[in-house]
């Protein structure tokens, strides 16, 4: 099975209506049907709790963030922390792309398990794509 690479980009897609929600749900559907495995980093439970904080165009009660919560749970990704190892990586690919660390270590995760990022994040996907093989959401 082929193990891919979301970032919370693709992730938060799952969950709010916004362009591209189809190919986000694409992926969704083939993990759940054993086509392929997602993974992403154990940053993006942080960023998915603050989108649901800070979500703009409606108020998110807290019983649909738990149903959101349990929606992602069951999808049993493979969640993977930033290592003592990959500090130097990360900072460095920070440096040389010019992104963020928090993007960078998708970046090198994709690296790491020689697997495809799926990003819906442009400048990601812009910066990154001669470093990893990432596509755009």
């Amino acid at each position: 099975m082929k193990t891919v690479i979301v970032d919370t980009s693709v992730i938060i897609k799952w969950f709010f209506p916004e362009s591209s929600q189809d190919k986000a749900l694409v992926l969704k559907k083939q993990h759940l049907d054993g086509e392929i495995f997602l993974c992403t980093r154990d940053l993006a439970l942080y960023e998915f709790t603050s989108v649901f904080n800070n979500y703009s165009t409606q108020r998110i009660e807290e019983k649909d963030f738990q149903l959101a919560c349990s929606a992602l749970e069951a999808l049993k990704m493979k969640y993977f922390s930033l290592e003592f190892n990959e500090l130097s990586l990360t900072y460095t690919l920070a440096k040389k792309l010019t992104l963020s660390v928090y993007d960078c270590s998708f970046v090198l995760l994709a690296q790491k398990l020689n697997s495809t990022l799926y990003t819906s994040d442009k400048k990601l996907y812009q910066k990154a794509k001669t470093s990893a093989d990432v596509v755009l959401v």
